[in-house]
């Protein structure tokens, strides 16, 4: 039996996914696209340990509370852990800016959530050391790391398997290593419409407790993704076993003590190229930085537009290509077809927010925030109204 813990990133802001096809699959309540995806896990029964931002969850509580009572209702399939607000770059954030984005992401999953785990899963893998200080003060027990994300002499002194990471000032958290082949089996799967590659990278391994990790809207940005995940999970075999992190936590999921000059201590410190490649993006960010000096005099509104600004995916959909992937057929899984998935114009709307953001510290009354009917508008209007709820 190889027992799987299944660690899942929704990214509500992700580069792929347009404002107007989030929004439309929030709509319709119980019929909606990601009711559905949902759904899916309850059906099949399959657990996952469900990383949603903040973000997520105020446009749920927003246009689908229906979906936060489906996960309320079912403990025994969803375990939800911490994130941030806003899916954002940390190596980037000021002291303030990475307490602000925790805060108002644990509050908005402690609001909604009956039962969160104290594991906080980073965006992009990237954490400072005094990140992990702050992080180990404010009462979170754990983190993760993927090795496959960091440079190849790095994923050598990356620990396999749970481990100390070491903060600034004598600080610690538990940090649980995913398995970095596991999502692009994932993904091989969910676009061939074919489990078996997933099934043979699970069951093949020497472990018998794998940590997978992975994006939850990847099947939100491909035709019949819904069709493809479900495919996905009545297809995995009956010789995995899903679990959660407390079912672990109690029965040995314990850091083992190995050889210290051998493996990295702490967290380490991740490349963003891929996000600032040819520095398209350099004069946005540093204006940013600029601005967050001020963050302790932001009206909500402020704080709600200078969130929005610091998504990762800005940069991401500015500066990465469109990927293309190979997909197969319903019924033909081995005929396979050429799909590129198109990045969103978030650089745009980064730009929109700044500007916004940038007039109201100037004390300049502008009604675009107010009334405009963009999609991306819509979004952070809800947010803003969702952020005064949580500091009423």
């Amino acid at each position: 039996m190889t027992v799987l813990v299944d660690i899942v990133n929704f990214n509500s802001d992700a580069s792929c996914l347009p404002a107007t096809t989030w929004i439309n699959s929030l709509g319709g309540g119980k019929t909606s696209p990601l009711y559905r995806w949902l759904m899916s896990y309850v059906t099949y029964k399959k657990r996952i340990v469900l990383g949603l931002m903040g973000a997520a969850i105020a446009d749920m509580a927003t246009w689908n509370p229906e979906t936060l009572d489906l996960i309320n209702a079912h403990p025994e399939v969803f375990q939800l852990i911490l994130r941030p607000f806003i899916h954002d770059i940390a190596l980037l954030r000021s002291p303030k800016g990475f307490e602000l984005n925790f805060l108002f992401g644990r509050k908005s999953i402690e609001r909604e959530f009956k039962h969160v785990s104290p594991f906080f899963l980073p965006p992009e893998f990237m954490l400072t050391s005094e990140q992990v200080h702050y992080l180990s003060k404010a009462g979170v027990k754990g983190t993760f790391i993927n090795a496959s994300r960091f440079a190849e002499d790095m994923q050598r002194r990356i620990p396999d398997k749970p481990y100390w990471v070491k903060g600034v000032l004598g600080s610690e958290l538990l940090c649980i290593p995913c398995e970095g082949k596991l999502t692009l089996a994932f993904l091989e799967s969910l676009y061939g419409f074919d489990g078996t590659g997933w099934n043979n990278t699970l069951l093949s391994s020497d472990s018998p407790r794998i940590f997978s990790w992975r994006d939850g809207e990847s099947a939100f940005l491909i035709p019949e993704g819904m069709e493809r995940e479900e495919n996905w999970l009545r297809s995995e075999s009956p010789s995995i076993h899903r679990e959660f992190l407390q079912d672990l936590t109690t029965t040995g999921l314990e850091p083992e003590q190995q050889e210290q000059n051998h493996f990295y201590r702490s967290y380490p410190v991740h490349s963003f190229t891929r996000w600032m490649k040819e520095f398209r993006m350099l004069g946005f960010v540093q204006r940013i930085q600029a601005i967050e000096r001020k963050l302790e005099r932001f009206s909500i509104v402020e704080l709600g537009l200078w969130l929005q600004t610091v998504n990762s995916d800005i940069l991401s959909a500015v500066e990465k290509p469109s990927p293309t992937v190979r997909l197969g057929l319903k019924n033909r899984p081995s005929l396979l077809k050429e799909h590129v998935i198109k990045r969103s114009e978030r650089g745009f709307e980064g730009e929109d927010y700044l500007a916004l953001l940038e007039g109201s510290l100037r004390g300049e009354r502008c009604d675009h925030l107010d009334r405009s009917p963009a999609p991306h508008i819509e979004k952070v209007r809800a947010r803003i109204r969702y952020l005064g709820r949580l500091t009423a």
